[in-house]
């Protein structure tokens, strides 16, 4: 999960507001949308050349007034100002890796290929660089910024090997079609830069959610406040765009095409993450190797095991009546049926796939490829659960018939376990209820206990996964655990309301490592109060460093998880060094010290900090 300075309901509120203005005054709307959307390279470009204006002015500064250069240099303020034009540039220069998969050639592909070329001349849409499969059922199109922020994009047609396999070549071309919409030069093209540039400061943000330099953070402030800001008020339009996008990809195959490619995708996706995916995996505690590569597997399965019609109109119902979040600018699936055709299609598997028609026998080729990668990403993962599922079936035996108050608390703990996973969640029920009597904060049982009743329609699961929901690990299967159960019961504020918990925590979280991401003069610091044996490690670890003489420890105050403590090491310097930034470096990687332990020399840019951790702390060597 990741958040803004919006909560969700002012998100929400701002969406809704957006909507209505868009409605009732469409010129107005778009002429704000416009101007905040411009507002992002505005203050890019602004920062840009007050950069280059100061460092113009150093170098007149020097021509012009020798004693105001040498003033600079003397009081050390050029390095200063020479520091703070690096550090913003480089705050500005943020990379975004390209997009990963099998790329396609035109030598290799051609069928594919002449089907692109034909849907982009026609659509008039922008030129597409490179076209990748990846392993998801989906398909997108990317805008690749090579110069970062300042743009010079490349565009990526993504396809989803899958989603390939599950639909037919006209099925496919409505796909296609849809994702070049979003690039069409017969889409607006208003439209078509707002959709760029709202993906484009999603990501800027994105990339600067973990960046550390002081340049970094004052952007940072910033986007915090306006890419929330524009995402919401640009998410009318995105959600019209996707209706235009629809459109276009109708008028190009035709509007039954395109709404039976919608209902395919929609049934099929989780009809073969549920039916393949998930036995395939599970076939990991049977067996310690795969018995089959993955996508081969998945090739066979869909030939020979078709999902039935019943079942296939039972999950294109189950969407029908599904309400999309705000968070995805894709309407419901009813909402975009209804755009283009008055009935809604029969799902039907294609009895010759786009990958059969397009891919010829080059496919084999790139089923190897995926399955090759795959094993090898998932390969030690495989093994692990496997290991597990033996270890807890061996546990399972131990403690069927044995009295829970002969068990310790981890023998409890892991019996829970496995007779969930292996047995019933019902025989895990009181298991889990007995780890909480035992210790109210094993936080690990809240949660299964939660999961077990919510499946079951019982409300007494949200309280504990509320509990869950303070542990860091547990907090995202909480919120999207807790959600969707609200919302199946048509509870829709309430599960807003449970979502905004969720990013509440979330908040709390982000400012507890934000407390942990450094030590400054500002800080309050106190006593250590640290483990006997964690100082001895401490202290032993020190002693090993040649370069480090007398040494102290101090506490930081922390308001959120004060039970995760962050300390700070001061330490004399033993010789003459160049530069005592790069010593108490060496120092901090070389203490080996599990926690959260800063270091500082009381010689150096540090000192002041230092200096604090003397007079607060006490000395440890």
């Amino acid at each position: 999960m990741s958040r803004s300075s919006f909560s969700e309901e002012e998100f929400i509120e701002l969406v809704e507001s957006a909507e209505q203005e868009a409605a009732l005054h469409p010129r107005r709307y778009l002429l704000k949308l416009s101007l905040l959307a411009s507002l992002g390279y505005v203050v890019i470009f602004g920062v840009l050349l007050a950069l280059l204006g100061l460092a113009g002015g150093l170098v007149a500064a020097a021509f012009l007034s020798t004693g105001l250069i040498l003033f600079l240099l003397k009081k050390k303020l050029i390095f200063v100002v020479l520091l703070a034009i690096w550090v913003l540039l480089r705050a500005l220069w943020v990379r975004f890796d390209p997009p990963e998969g099998y790329r396609l050639t035109r030598r290799e592909f051609p069928a594919l290929f002449n089907q692109i070329d034909e849907l982009s001349n026609r659509l008039k849409s922008m030129k597409i660089h490179r076209v990748i499969l990846d392993r998801q059922l989906n398909a997108a199109v990317v805008q690749h910024p090579q110069l970062g922020i300042f743009g010079w994009h490349r565009n990526y047609l993504i396809i989803g090997y899958p989603l390939l396999l599950v639909l037919s070549p006209a099925e496919m071309r409505s796909v296609i079609a849809h994702e070049l919409g979003h690039l069409s030069g017969n889409h607006s093209k208003f439209n078509g830069w707002v959709y760029r540039v709202r993906l484009g400061w999603k990501k800027v943000m994105a990339e600067y959610e973990g960046a550390q330099s002081w340049g970094a953070k004052v952007l940072r402030r910033f986007f915090y406040w306006y890419s929330p800001k524009f995402e919401a008020y640009s998410f009318a339009l995105a959600r019209r765009n996707e209706f235009e996008a629809d459109a276009i990809a109708a008028a190009l195959t035709s509007p039954e095409t395109a709404a039976r490619a919608l209902v395919n995708v929609y049934a099929t996706a989780p009809y073969v993450d549920e039916r393949y995916w998930r036995n395939y995996f599970g076939q990991a505690d049977e067996h310690a190797e795969p018995p089959f590569p993955p996508f081969e597997g998945l090739v066979r399965f869909l030939r020979e095991n078709p999902p039935g019609s019943d079942e296939l109109r039972e999950r294109i119902a189950a969407e029908m009546d599904a309400d999309p979040h705000y968070a995805d600018t894709h309407p419901s699936l009813a909402d975009r049926l209804r755009s283009l055709v008055q009935v809604t299609p029969e799902p039907i598997m294609p009895e010759i796939s786009a990958a059969q028609s397009w891919l010829g026998d080059a496919g084999q080729k790139v089923m190897l490829e995926f399955d090759h990668r795959w094993l090898e990403e998932n390969g030690e993962a495989w093994h692990d659960r496997h290991a597990y599922a033996s270890q807890a079936r061996e546990h399972l035996q131990r403690c069927d018939g044995c009295e829970l108050a002969d068990l310790s608390d981890r023998d409890l703990w892991l019996y829970a376990c496995a007779a969930h996973e292996f047995v019933s969640p019902a025989q895990a029920l009181p298991l889990f209820r007995t780890c909480l009597r035992r210790d109210p904060d094993a936080l690990g049982a809240a949660y299964h206990l939660g999961v077990i009743l919510l499946n079951a329609g019982d409300d007494e699961g949200l309280e504990h996964l509320a509990r869950a929901r303070t542990n860091r690990n547990l907090l995202g299967d909480s919120a999207r655990i807790g959600y969707q159960f609200l919302l199946n019961q048509n509870r829709h504020d309430e599960a807003e309301a449970w979502w905004q918990g969720c990013l509440d925590q979330q908040d709390i979280f982000e400012a507890a490592d934000r407390e942990r991401q450094g030590v400054s003069r500002r800080d309050v610091l106190e006593h250590p109060n640290i483990d006997p044996e964690l100082l001895e490690r401490l202290v032993a670890s020190l002693k090993g460093q040649s370069n480090v003489g007398k040494v102290w420890l101090a506490q930081k105050e922390v308001k959120h998880f004060p039970d995760d403590p962050v300390f700070v090491v001061a330490f004399q310097a033993k010789g003459i060094f160049s530069s005592y930034e790069r010593l108490q470096e060496r120092v901090a990687e070389r203490l080996g010290i599990e926690g959260h332990f800063f270091v500082a020399c009381l010689s150096g840019e540090a000192k002041s900090v230092a200096k604090k951790v003397k007079k607060a702390g006490k000395r440890i060597k």
